[in-house]
Protein backbone atom coordinates (compact mmCIF):
# COMPACT_ATOMS: atom_id res chain seq x y z
CA UNK A 1 0.00 0.00 0.00
CA UNK A 2 0.97 3.72 -0.59
CA UNK A 3 0.14 6.76 1.00
CA UNK A 4 -0.12 10.07 0.21
CA UNK A 5 0.92 12.63 3.22
CA UNK A 6 -0.40 16.24 4.04
CA UNK A 7 0.81 16.34 7.26
CA UNK A 8 -1.64 18.90 8.74
CA UNK A 9 -2.08 17.12 12.35
CA UNK A 10 1.52 17.54 12.98
CA UNK A 11 3.13 20.41 14.72
CA UNK A 12 6.51 21.84 13.63
CA UNK A 13 8.28 22.86 16.74
CA UNK A 14 11.64 24.49 16.68
CA UNK A 15 13.31 24.70 19.83
CA UNK A 16 15.89 27.53 18.75
CA UNK A 17 13.17 30.21 17.37
CA UNK A 18 14.39 31.55 14.13
CA UNK A 19 18.37 30.63 15.06
CA UNK A 20 20.95 28.14 13.79
CA UNK A 21 24.59 28.51 14.12
CA UNK A 22 25.62 27.20 11.48
CA UNK A 23 23.62 29.43 8.43
CA UNK A 24 24.25 26.80 6.05
CA UNK A 25 24.34 27.88 2.25
CA UNK A 26 20.69 26.12 1.71
CA UNK A 27 18.50 27.74 4.74
CA UNK A 28 20.28 30.54 6.53
CA UNK A 29 17.31 29.50 9.32
CA UNK A 30 14.51 30.12 6.53
CA UNK A 31 12.63 26.90 7.25
CA UNK A 32 12.94 27.85 10.78
CA UNK A 33 10.18 30.77 11.03
CA UNK A 34 7.77 28.77 9.76
CA UNK A 35 7.72 26.61 12.77
CA UNK A 36 6.42 27.54 16.21
CA UNK A 37 8.97 28.32 18.83
CA UNK A 38 8.55 26.19 22.21
CA UNK A 39 7.37 28.71 24.42
CA UNK A 40 4.28 28.44 22.01
CA UNK A 41 3.93 24.94 21.78
CA UNK A 42 2.51 23.66 24.75
CA UNK A 43 -0.43 26.07 24.37
CA UNK A 44 -1.44 24.66 20.59
CA UNK A 45 -0.94 21.46 21.63
CA UNK A 46 -3.42 21.75 24.32
CA UNK A 47 -5.84 22.38 21.96
CA UNK A 48 -6.26 18.49 20.74
CA UNK A 49 -5.52 19.77 16.89
CA UNK A 50 -2.22 17.88 16.70
CA UNK A 51 -1.34 14.08 17.19
CA UNK A 52 1.94 14.69 16.78
CA UNK A 53 5.35 17.23 17.01
CA UNK A 54 7.63 17.64 14.55
CA UNK A 55 10.54 18.69 16.95
CA UNK A 56 13.40 20.68 15.16
CA UNK A 57 14.90 23.61 15.30
CA UNK A 58 18.91 25.00 14.55
CA UNK A 59 21.97 23.68 14.93
CA UNK A 60 25.21 24.34 17.57
CA UNK A 61 28.42 24.83 15.77
CA UNK A 62 28.79 20.92 16.22
CA UNK A 63 25.73 19.95 13.91
CA UNK A 64 23.73 19.30 17.34
CA UNK A 65 20.10 20.53 17.76
CA UNK A 66 19.87 21.21 21.75
CA UNK A 67 17.18 18.99 22.53
CA UNK A 68 18.89 18.11 26.56
CA UNK A 69 17.81 21.58 27.37
CA UNK A 70 14.43 21.40 26.48
CA UNK A 71 14.06 17.81 28.01
CA UNK A 72 11.11 18.86 30.14
CA UNK A 73 9.01 20.15 27.13
CA UNK A 74 9.54 16.96 25.48
CA UNK A 75 8.76 14.61 28.67
CA UNK A 76 5.47 16.62 28.75
CA UNK A 77 4.50 15.87 25.15
CA UNK A 78 5.30 12.70 25.96
CA UNK A 79 2.87 12.49 28.83
CA UNK A 80 0.20 13.85 26.37
CA UNK A 81 0.66 10.84 24.21
CA UNK A 82 1.84 13.86 21.43
CA UNK A 83 3.97 11.41 19.11
CA UNK A 84 7.21 12.75 18.50
CA UNK A 85 9.23 12.79 15.29
CA UNK A 86 12.64 14.80 16.94
CA UNK A 87 15.30 16.25 13.81
CA UNK A 88 18.23 15.34 16.00
CA UNK A 89 21.33 16.65 14.53
CA UNK A 90 24.63 14.81 15.54
CA UNK A 91 23.64 14.37 19.33
CA UNK A 92 26.45 12.71 21.82
CA UNK A 93 26.25 8.72 22.56
CA UNK A 94 25.02 9.91 26.08
CA UNK A 95 22.06 12.13 25.05
CA UNK A 96 20.92 9.73 22.89
CA UNK A 97 20.55 7.33 25.52
CA UNK A 98 18.32 9.60 27.78
CA UNK A 99 16.33 11.09 24.95
CA UNK A 100 15.54 8.26 22.98
CA UNK A 101 12.70 6.61 25.37
CA UNK A 102 10.91 10.19 24.66
CA UNK A 103 10.76 9.83 20.60
CA UNK A 104 8.42 7.26 18.45
CA UNK A 105 11.07 8.31 15.23
CA UNK A 106 13.96 10.32 14.56
CA UNK A 107 14.84 11.96 11.78
CA UNK A 108 18.37 12.57 10.76
CA UNK A 109 19.95 14.54 7.41
CA UNK A 110 22.42 11.97 5.78
CA UNK A 111 25.37 13.08 4.00
CA UNK A 112 27.91 11.03 2.93
CA UNK A 113 30.44 13.33 1.04
CA UNK A 114 32.67 15.26 3.11
CA UNK A 115 33.27 18.27 0.71
CA UNK A 116 28.99 18.68 0.92
CA UNK A 117 29.44 18.68 4.69
CA UNK A 118 32.20 21.10 5.25
CA UNK A 119 31.03 23.53 2.05
CA UNK A 120 27.49 23.61 2.53
CA UNK A 121 26.78 23.10 6.63
CA UNK A 122 29.99 24.32 7.92
CA UNK A 123 30.69 21.36 9.77
CA UNK A 124 34.07 20.21 10.56
CA UNK A 125 32.33 16.46 10.87
CA UNK A 126 33.19 13.54 8.08
CA UNK A 127 30.08 11.49 6.61
CA UNK A 128 31.21 8.55 8.92
CA UNK A 129 29.60 10.75 11.79
CA UNK A 130 26.28 10.48 10.03
CA UNK A 131 26.47 6.97 9.69
CA UNK A 132 27.68 6.51 13.21
CA UNK A 133 24.40 8.52 14.16
CA UNK A 134 21.84 5.99 12.28
CA UNK A 135 23.46 3.20 14.29
CA UNK A 136 23.49 4.67 17.29
CA UNK A 137 19.84 5.90 17.22
CA UNK A 138 19.46 2.51 16.22
CA UNK A 139 21.29 0.49 18.45
CA UNK A 140 19.26 2.97 21.65
CA UNK A 141 16.08 2.10 20.23
CA UNK A 142 16.90 -2.06 20.32
CA UNK A 143 18.29 -2.24 23.75
CA UNK A 144 16.37 -5.47 24.33
CA UNK A 145 18.05 -7.09 21.32
CA UNK A 146 17.12 -9.78 19.04
CA UNK A 147 16.77 -9.80 15.30
CA UNK A 148 12.78 -8.43 16.08
CA UNK A 149 14.16 -5.59 17.98
CA UNK A 150 16.89 -4.43 15.44
CA UNK A 151 14.08 -4.70 12.29
CA UNK A 152 11.33 -2.38 14.95
CA UNK A 153 14.19 0.08 15.77
CA UNK A 154 15.28 0.64 12.51
CA UNK A 155 11.52 1.70 11.44
CA UNK A 156 12.46 4.46 14.19
CA UNK A 157 14.99 5.94 12.19
CA UNK A 158 14.37 8.00 9.39
CA UNK A 159 17.25 8.86 7.04
CA UNK A 160 16.53 12.11 5.13
CA UNK A 161 18.63 12.33 1.83
CA UNK A 162 18.72 15.72 -0.23
CA UNK A 163 19.22 15.67 -4.18
CA UNK A 164 21.25 18.13 -5.16
CA UNK A 165 22.40 19.57 -2.05
CA UNK A 166 25.29 20.80 -3.14
CA UNK A 167 24.31 23.98 -5.11
CA UNK A 168 21.93 21.87 -7.16
CA UNK A 169 24.62 19.29 -7.96
CA UNK A 170 24.65 15.74 -7.53
CA UNK A 171 27.64 15.14 -5.48
CA UNK A 172 28.05 12.40 -3.63
CA UNK A 173 23.99 10.69 -3.08
CA UNK A 174 25.38 7.94 -5.39
CA UNK A 175 28.23 7.39 -2.34
CA UNK A 176 25.39 8.25 0.00
CA UNK A 177 23.46 5.40 -0.98
CA UNK A 178 26.60 2.91 -1.46
CA UNK A 179 27.41 3.38 2.72
CA UNK A 180 23.81 2.57 3.21
CA UNK A 181 23.69 -1.02 1.91
CA UNK A 182 25.26 -2.73 4.84
CA UNK A 183 23.09 -0.25 7.55
CA UNK A 184 19.98 -1.23 5.51
CA UNK A 185 17.37 1.22 6.24
CA UNK A 186 14.17 0.31 6.52
CA UNK A 187 13.18 3.75 5.11
CA UNK A 188 14.90 6.39 2.94
CA UNK A 189 13.40 10.01 2.58
CA UNK A 190 14.15 11.56 -0.72
CA UNK A 191 14.69 15.31 -0.65
CA UNK A 192 15.33 17.61 -3.55
CA UNK A 193 17.13 21.15 -3.15
CA UNK A 194 14.72 24.85 -3.17
CA UNK A 195 16.75 27.12 -4.33
CA UNK A 196 15.95 29.61 -1.05
CA UNK A 197 15.87 33.52 -1.66
CA UNK A 198 18.60 34.41 1.13
CA UNK A 199 20.49 31.79 0.81
CA UNK A 200 23.77 31.24 -0.84
CA UNK A 201 21.65 28.87 -2.98
CA UNK A 202 19.13 31.05 -3.44
CA UNK A 203 19.65 31.51 -7.60
CA UNK A 204 21.28 28.25 -8.27
CA UNK A 205 19.50 26.46 -11.38
CA UNK A 206 16.86 23.95 -10.01
CA UNK A 207 18.25 20.42 -10.15
CA UNK A 208 17.51 18.88 -13.58
CA UNK A 209 14.61 16.11 -13.34
CA UNK A 210 16.45 13.47 -15.13
CA UNK A 211 19.52 13.62 -12.21
CA UNK A 212 16.60 13.45 -9.83
CA UNK A 213 15.61 10.08 -11.62
CA UNK A 214 18.93 8.64 -11.96
CA UNK A 215 19.34 8.67 -7.85
CA UNK A 216 15.33 7.50 -7.34
CA UNK A 217 16.47 4.41 -9.78
CA UNK A 218 20.07 3.63 -7.47
CA UNK A 219 18.36 3.50 -5.13
CA UNK A 220 15.92 1.29 -5.98
CA UNK A 221 18.54 -0.95 -7.14
CA UNK A 222 20.80 -0.60 -4.46
CA UNK A 223 18.64 -1.07 -1.82
CA UNK A 224 15.47 -3.16 -2.72
CA UNK A 225 13.91 -3.47 0.66
CA UNK A 226 14.13 -0.05 1.90
CA UNK A 227 10.92 2.22 1.68
CA UNK A 228 11.67 5.08 -0.67
CA UNK A 229 9.64 7.83 0.17
CA UNK A 230 9.21 11.56 -1.51
CA UNK A 231 9.38 14.19 1.36
CA UNK A 232 8.05 17.41 1.49
CA UNK A 233 10.66 19.85 0.41
CA UNK A 234 11.04 19.91 -3.16
CA UNK A 235 10.86 22.61 -5.50
CA UNK A 236 7.91 24.20 -6.15
CA UNK A 237 8.01 24.93 -9.76
CA UNK A 238 5.69 24.58 -12.54
CA UNK A 239 4.99 20.68 -12.99
CA UNK A 240 8.25 19.48 -11.26
CA UNK A 241 6.11 18.30 -8.32
CA UNK A 242 4.25 16.50 -10.52
CA UNK A 243 6.84 14.81 -12.18
CA UNK A 244 8.94 13.82 -8.90
CA UNK A 245 5.49 11.87 -8.29
CA UNK A 246 5.23 10.04 -11.58
CA UNK A 247 8.85 9.09 -10.93
CA UNK A 248 8.21 7.93 -7.38
CA UNK A 249 5.63 5.53 -8.78
CA UNK A 250 7.65 4.16 -11.58
CA UNK A 251 10.69 3.58 -8.91
CA UNK A 252 7.77 1.70 -6.53
CA UNK A 253 7.94 4.58 -3.39
CA UNK A 254 6.33 3.88 -0.41
CA UNK A 255 4.65 7.35 -0.27
CA UNK A 256 4.68 10.94 -1.48
CA UNK A 257 4.28 14.25 0.46
CA UNK A 258 2.49 17.18 -1.16
CA UNK A 259 1.53 15.69 -4.46
CA UNK A 260 -0.55 12.88 -5.58
CA UNK A 261 0.05 9.53 -5.98
CA UNK A 262 -1.13 7.98 -9.40
CA UNK A 263 -1.68 4.44 -7.06
CA UNK A 264 -5.45 3.43 -6.91
CA UNK A 265 -6.48 3.32 -2.93
CA UNK A 266 -3.31 5.39 -1.87
CA UNK A 267 -3.38 5.68 1.90
CA UNK A 268 -4.02 9.29 3.53
CA UNK A 269 -1.74 9.94 6.12
CA UNK A 270 -2.34 13.24 7.98
CA UNK A 271 0.78 13.51 10.30
CA UNK A 272 4.52 13.61 9.55
CA UNK A 273 5.42 11.28 6.79
CA UNK A 274 7.74 9.16 9.18
CA UNK A 275 4.31 7.96 10.64
CA UNK A 276 3.28 6.25 7.60
CA UNK A 277 3.87 2.73 9.94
Amino acid sequence: MVFNCLPRRTLSVSVTGEECALHCNHCNGHYLRHMVPVTAARRMLESGEYRSILLSGGSDPDGRLPLMEHLAFIVWVHEQGIRINAHVGLQSDEDIHVLYPYFDKVSLDYVWDDGTIHDVYHLQRSGADYLHAAWDWTGAFSAAGGSEALTSAKQRVNLHLTIGLKGGVVAGEYAAIDSLIAFQPASLVFLVLIPTEGTVYGSVPVVPIHDVESVFAYARLKLPLTDLVLGCMHPKVAGYGEQLAHMAGRYQFRGVVGEQSRADGAEQVEECCVFYK
